[in-house]
């Protein structure tokens, strides 16, 4: 290809040297990560040689004038375009889809053009033979390069083998004008064809980068497309609710037919549904934001969400985590329904605080909760009341009339307490016939009205007997405040001793535990009173004296009926105001 005018100037010969370092700094960026990168570095070494055997062509009558034996210089040129065609046609099994002509066949091709090289310039030392070669090496070499190039056009991304194989083409034309010995003139005087020819392969060979890489991004196209497919596949046969959902603008891409039941999502309409539309507590959806964006990832967090129809909300368990998909930044979240399980729990819970029998609140969560209520109202400086109430001559009416009836003056007087009291104050049932009771931001002298109209409340229901026989009961109240004590226990033990005054002054009575009965009440040792049944009263033996339950021959239907119904009596009955109507009191009577 090398013409010799190429190097009879300097100018030429610059020019081209530049051009063939464009071509090598073009086969160093674009034989890099990609699978014929091999083929092309053959190639730069290939037409490297070429160039070399060229000049060392034209320089062969200085060295054969130093003495060198022509035949030798003859075959070191020789020597150099066969292996200039060797690489060409290296680059070219390179490049070739099918990889023909192999490795085999080149190194045949090669031994058979050594072969010719010793036997013509060394033995028979036949010099049109050596001419001819010159000519074949190189034109041989290029016809290979360009049958490569040619050999990609019918792939899709093929711009740079096209130009490279216009480029190499037209070389292997020039050749055989060479060989031929058409228009000489012409074609020896062409010496700007090696660099065009460089200069052309380089963009050739930079074009033939951004067809593999544009390939690439194709194949990771088809690829993630697949995987997304798949991803779909496995979500929509998942036996768990899914919705995956963008996390740049929290609309919905992908959700199952379990999510779509369980949401009340239409499947057409999947875009205008975000996932923050179905939380039912902003809240809770805060609490998973935050740990989504500090662990990326969230297993087993309790959410409570609603239908995108309804306003009932349900309790679901998800487990989220941050993915690619789609080239987008998503939220994948599972859902597990526990519903059932919370409604367990939270009847399990109920049933930890509250009697079996009356549904109001027992012991337990009334000392708990009431200490609790005591250091805050201390922080806001108020006060407070306890009452001690009791059902007189109880064990009278369970040995006339049974237990059951017994059963339900307790469910009367709970019912009936409960309903007279706020929804800030606090009723529970302490033990037996006794029950306790809590009233926040009233003092002693309120208490002592608000216990008076609740016994003269309480005396006026009427309870059947089995036989249907009406009668009667009522209660004595003791009551301690704020004044007396901030400690819960002390509170109960004095509600309890002006509950036993009331006891021995006459029954169906209310009395306060004041200053002035403290200091006397510190001083005794305190005796344990005993109950109207003749038991020890359960303030003076909690360790030993377990709560009473009187369920005995009482029904399922009627414990149930009470548990479902107390609700509705707090609804009916209570007011957040700080007056009790069912009482007859308003907030002038509390004055």
């Amino acid at each position: 290809m090398s013409s010799v005018e190429i190097f009879n100037s300097g100018t030429n010969l610059l020019i081209t040297l530049a051009a063939l370092f464009i071509l090598l700094l073009s086969v160093w960026y674009s034989s890099q990560d990609i699978k014929i990168g091999k083929g092309i570095k053959y190639m730069f070494f290939g037409l490297a040689l070429e160039f070399i055997g060229s000049w060392f062509g034209y320089q062969m009558n200085e060295y054969y004038q130093l003495g060198i034996s022509i035949n030798f210089l003859a075959f070191l040129e020789l020597l150099m375009l066969l292996l200039s065609m060797m690489f060409l046609a290296l680059s070219a099994s390179q490049l070739l889809v099918a990889n023909i002509p192999d490795t085999p066949v080149i190194g045949a091709i090669t031994g058979l053009g050594l072969v010719a090289i010793i036997y013509f310039c060394l033995i028979a030392q036949d010099g049109a033979m050596v001419s001819y070669m010159r000519q074949i090496f190189p034109l041989t070499g290029f016809a290979y390069i360009s049958t490569s190039f040619w050999s990609q056009s019918g792939h899709r991304f093929k711009t740079g083998f096209l130009i490279g194989g216009a480029l190499t083409a037209g070389v292997a034309v020039l050749l055989v004008c060479r060989l031929l010995g058409i228009a000489p003139e012409i074609v020896n005087s062409m010496w700007y064809v090696s660099a065009l020819v460089y200069v052309g392969l380089a963009v050739a060979l930079l074009m033939i980068k951004v067809d593999f890489m544009s390939k690439k991004i194709e194949d990771k196209d088809i690829e993630i497309e697949k995987y997304n497919k798949r991803i779909e596949e496995i979500i929509k046969s998942s036996p768990f609710p899914i919705i995956i959902s963008r996390l740049s603008d929290d609309k919905l891409i992908l959700a199952n037919n379990n999510a779509v039941k369980l949401f009340g999502i239409q499947p057409s309409e999947l875009d205008r549904y975000r996932l923050r539309d179905f939380f039912a507590d902003a809240e809770n959806r805060r609490l998973l934001n935050e740990r989504l964006e500090q662990e990326k990832e969230v297993q087993d967090f309790e959410i409570l969400v609603k239908t995108s129809t309804g306003d009932t909300p349900f309790w679901l368990l998800t487990s989220a985590n941050i993915i690619d998909y789609n080239y987008d930044i998503a939220l994948y979240a599972a859902f597990q329904d526990i519903t059932s399980r919370k409604n367990r729990e939270a009847l399990l819970k109920n049933q930890a605080v509250r009697d079996p029998l009356t549904s109001l609140y027992n012991r337990r969560y009334f000392e708990e909760e009431v200490t609790k209520r005591i250091a805050l109202s201390r922080m806001k400086g108020g006060c407070y009341s306890v009452l001690m109430i009791d059902a007189d001559k109880f064990k009278n009416v369970n040995d006339t009339y049974g237990h059951k009836v017994g059963d339900k003056v307790l469910i009367e007087l709970s019912s009936t307490a409960e309903r007279a009291l706020r929804d800030c104050d606090i009723v529970a049932r302490y033990g037996g016939e006794e029950f306790v009771c809590y009233l926040s931001d009233v003092t002693p002298e309120k208490a002592k009205i608000v216990a008076d109209r609740l016994r003269e409340t309480i005396s006026k229901i009427v309870v059947y007997s089995d036989e249907g026989k009406p009668f009667g009961f009522t209660i004595s109240i003791g009551i301690s405040s704020s004044e007396i004590s901030d400690n819960i226990d002390t509170l109960i033990k004095t509600a309890d001793e002006a509950l036993y005054r009331a006891k021995e002054n006459g029954r169906n009575r209310c009395e306060v535990f004041t200053k002035a009965d403290l200091a006397n009440f510190h001083n005794q040792e305190e005796p344990p009173h005993k109950t109207e049944t003749g038991q020890l009263h359960p303030v003076f033996e909690k360790e030993s004296v377990q709560e009473i339950s009187l369920l005995d021959g009482v029904g399922a239907n009627h414990i149930a009926e009470n548990n479902t119904n107390i609700e509705e009596r707090k609804e009916t009955g209570k007011n957040q105001d700080n007056a009790y109507p069912i009482l007859g009191l308003d907030d002038e009577d509390m004055k």
